[in-house]
């Protein structure tokens, strides 16, 4: 019994965790799923911008990596209420606004490009290999 005690923490060493790259894959996971299945625009008067390049956008890539973190502190903390409210709320105010890191993908990045197929999600494109925030 005692070498199984005495190999637990050589187990524990030999085991680092994951990657940079695996943390990269799951921050991109995360937005992608939490854009596509959580928030949702219907922007008849053009107020909310959002653009499917986001990965292309250092101040939301900053914000959607702080929403991520907190995100993930509160799941472990059984906190997701207040993660809306104090985190994501405060931060989609600026993410999506006509003067936020968007506001010029409506037509850059030929965001609404075809109205009549429009479906009021937001999509993102593959981010390329290599990427990193």
């Amino acid at each position: 019994m005692s070498e199984d005690v005495a190999s637990a923490p050589d187990a524990l060493e030999a085991d680092p965790g994951p990657n940079e790259a695996d943390l990269i894959q799951e921050f991109v996971d995360w937005v992608e799923a939490f854009i596509h299945d959580v928030e949702a625009v219907t922007d008849d008067e053009n107020t909310r911008y959002w653009c499917s390049q986001w990965w292309r956008h250092p101040e939301a890539v900053t914000r959607l990596r702080a929403l991520h973190q907190e995100y993930i502190n509160a799941e472990n903390e059984n906190t997701l209420s207040g993660w809306f409210v104090y985190h994501w709320d405060a931060h989609s105010k600026t993410l999506f606004s006509p003067t936020g890191p968007f506001e010029l993908c409506r037509t850059e990045h030929h965001f609404h490009k075809d109205q009549e197929t429009y479906t009021p999600r937001l999509v993102t494109e593959a981010v390329p290999p290599g990427w990193e925030p």
